[in-house]
């Protein structure tokens, strides 16, 4: 049985992950939402304009009254947001997660992905009571191979066409991790 929290704050040394607000348009938009190098493994084409970073921030607005909705602004303790995190259910009665990150490219190579990745994998497990979290990342993205790797993660296998990016169908490189394995590397 699950422990569902909602989106709560979570706070690192570096970062605080918290909820999105409609007042984070501008540095969404700016720091990664417009981005084509960012979005360019994403499902989402890059935001045109501030209009449709709102809509977008809106609709998850409307979800964070639902306990079961994890979704973060990644924003340095003084800072605006500059990236964002979530866990989506692959599968309730597995106790299974998928966890996805996008940051800016500003803030790439400074293991802030990595810090951010680490604290919702403490969350889902040590909160809410996951007992797998997987993810992936398009083949031709292997920085964020190594984001989840440093974070524990294990690889699991390719997973030919396994999403569909804004460029296509994208192979993708499949990891993992166990609670069981969260906690041997957390002593």
């Amino acid at each position: 049985m699950l422990n569902h929290k909602g989106t709560i704050k979570i706070e690192t040394d570096r970062l605080i992950l918290r909820r999105f607000s409609i007042d984070d348009a501008s540095s969404m938009l700016n720091n990664w939402a417009s981005d084509p190098d960012v979005c360019k493994y994403m499902r989402w084409t890059p935001h045109k304009n501030k209009e449709e970073t709102k809509k977008v921030l809106s609709d998850s607005l409307d979800l964070y009254n639902k306990e079961f909705f994890y979704k973060w602004a990644i924003t340095l303790k003084e800072g605006e947001p500059i990236g964002s995190i979530g866990l989506f259910v692959v599968n309730e009665n597995d106790l299974c997660e998928d966890v996805a990150y996008c940051i800016g490219r500003k803030y790439w190579g400074q293991g802030i992905a990595t810090e951010a990745l680490k604290a919702i994998l403490s969350f889902a497990f040590e909160i809410v009571g996951f007992n797998r979290i997987e993810t992936y990342h398009s083949i031709n993205n292997p920085a964020s191979g190594r984001v989840m790797q440093k974070s524990g993660m294990i690889f699991e296998g390719l997973a030919k066409q396994k999403y569909k990016s804004i460029f296509g169908f994208e192979d993708s490189n499949m990891y993992s991790i166990i609670k069981e394995d969260f906690k041997k590397q957390v002593k």
